[in-house]
């Protein structure tokens, strides 16, 4: 009898338990050449696994949690007079995360204005966190973990 109260309240305590997740797939759909995508894939799954860990319990054996970047749109506007120009950029990312067999859409959307005088902008070996890309795809997985 005993043997028996004490299989029922481990299989009561199992049942209440919360399932836990883990990121396992990050894709980068999207088309865009100038991307490396080894080093975008690995920032966005440090970022979704830190974002799901906020809701959901991460372990690892969980079920699967995938992320795939679907699009990225950039436009740019500016006007130049002479050696001086005025740049402004929105950074728009949309993902799809699925959990559970269901798809949940995000979209985030960074802005950037850059004046300068004579100069180009462009540094390869800035760390994924301090890129306004990867502030737009910080807001996406937000949202879409929102909706989860």
């Amino acid at each position: 009898m005993k043997k028996l109260l004490l299989v029922l309240s481990t299989l009561t305590l199992l049942s209440f338990t919360e399932p836990c997740y883990k990121v396992t797939s990050v894709i980068a759909s999207a088309d865009a050449p100038d991307m490396k995508k080894e080093r975008v894939i690995f920032g966005i799954k440090q970022l979704a696994e830190e974002i799901v860990s906020e809701k959901y319990t991460i372990c690892s054996d969980g079920s699967p949690i995938t992320v795939d970047l679907f699009s990225i749109e950039a436009p740019t506007t500016g006007v130049s007079i002479g050696p001086f120009t005025a740049i402004k950029k929105e950074t728009i990312i949309k993902v799809k995360i699925t959990k559970d067999g269901k798809e949940y859409i995000g979209e985030g959307t960074a802005k950037t204005t850059v004046k300068s005088t004579l100069i180009e902008l462009k540094d390869e070996n800035l760390p994924f966190e301090k890129t306004t890309f990867a502030s737009a795809v910080k807001k996406s997985l937000l949202d879409a973990v929102s909706k989860m």
